[in-house]
């Protein structure tokens, strides 16, 4: 089968290898991989893995074995991003190891013709919903798993810092609610965006910030924030604090590969809760229904689907590019 695999920073090497069944586990036939920004980041060693690594971090594919009862041969399916460590039980485990892996950055990826896997790291994919669209369901995921650790009530406002697609999922989310979300970024393409998706109130993240969003709620600030791991973190984490009102919560949405500076003294004097949301597999049947039923939209991204063996050539453009539009979803077609 072909295996593609990251050697080294800007290195990635076509491979055939012999495929070595695991027991217990589905065969599942990879058939589109998602590729964004931060698997060229990744490619790059701008954001630092271990090598070699097979990429490839959303995926979708096909039982190829005999199947069973609940997955069988043929059925579509979604391959979980984030899974449980391998433990037996018995080996103690070193406290800086991770109890969660996340495919294509702390465990190989999905970029090769077959994968094994558990029936629990996968999730049927009803007819109604694409392979493209099915990519980004994770995503959703993601973005629900943020809005619930919150507890927000409806009509309550919500600082959304940072207008990523997750960014924007969470604005939708916080909507189908009846939430009234603010975007902020700087970003003036990804304002103009969230707008199109229906996003009503959005502001710059400038030095007029709090006017803006006090203009917005009323003279107040907003009763929680969200800040998502991506763009400029250490300014995004400031503005989520800056903006939520005394006594409520941020929830920080995303994975980072470095530390970042907290206000500690701002946070107490307004004795905030911090919560992190880094996974959301829990949610990802929830998001499927959202996806099956329309009530998240995802007809407004632009689907560029090229072959696997484009593969590294799109990370570099991805790297390349400061101009890549913020509706265009890269897929690689492995069939």
């Amino acid at each position: 089968m072909n295996v593609w695999r990251l050697t080294a920073a800007n290195t990635m090497s076509l491979e055939q290898v012999d495929p070595v069944p695991e027991a217990g586990k589905r065969k599942i036939r990879i058939t589109k991989v998602f590729l964004n920004r931060s698997d060229a980041l990744l490619f790059s060693g701008a954001k630092k893995m271990r090598y070699p690594r097979i990429p490839g971090r959303f995926a979708v594919g096909l039982i190829s074995d005999e199947g069973s009862a609940h997955f069988p041969k043929g059925a579509r399916v979604l391959v979980h991003t984030a899974f449980p460590a391998p433990s037996d039980g018995v080996e103690k485990r070193d406290y800086t190891e991770e109890d969660i892996l996340l495919r294509g950055y702390t465990a190989d990826g999905f970029l090769r013709d077959f994968i094994w896997v558990p029936e629990d790291e996968l999730s049927l994919l009803p007819e109604s919903v694409s392979d493209e669209k099915a990519l980004l369901i994770q995503h959703i995921a993601l973005a629900n798993a943020a809005v619930e650790k919150l507890g927000i009530q409806r009509g309550e406002h919500v600082a959304v810092i940072g207008g990523s697609m997750l960014g924007v999922f969470i604005c939708r989310l916080l909507i189908y609610r009846q939430i009234s979300p603010i975007l902020i970024d700087s970003d003036r393409r990804r304002v103009e965006f969230a707008k199109s998706c229906g996003i009503y109130y959005t502001a710059p993240e400038d030095e007029n910030l709090l006017e803006t969003v006090g203009t917005i709620t009323g003279g107040r600030l907003t009763d929680n924030a969200v800040c998502i791991m991506t763009g400029n973190m250490e300014t995004h984490c400031k503005t989520a604090v800056s903006c939520c009102k005394p006594g409520r919560g941020v929830a920080f949405c995303g994975q980072i590969g470095h530390s970042l500076p907290i206000d500690l003294n701002e946070i107490l004097k307004k004795r905030l809760t911090l919560s992190g949301v880094s996974v959301g597999t829990e949610h990802i049947p929830a998001a499927i229904n959202l996806v099956a039923n329309g009530a998240i939209d995802l007809n407004v991204y632009r689907m560029n689907v090229r072959s696997a063996f484009d593969a590294e050539a799109l990370l570099r453009e991805l790297l390349s590019r400061a101009d890549i539009p913020v509706d265009e979803i890269n897929v690689l077609s492995l069939i």
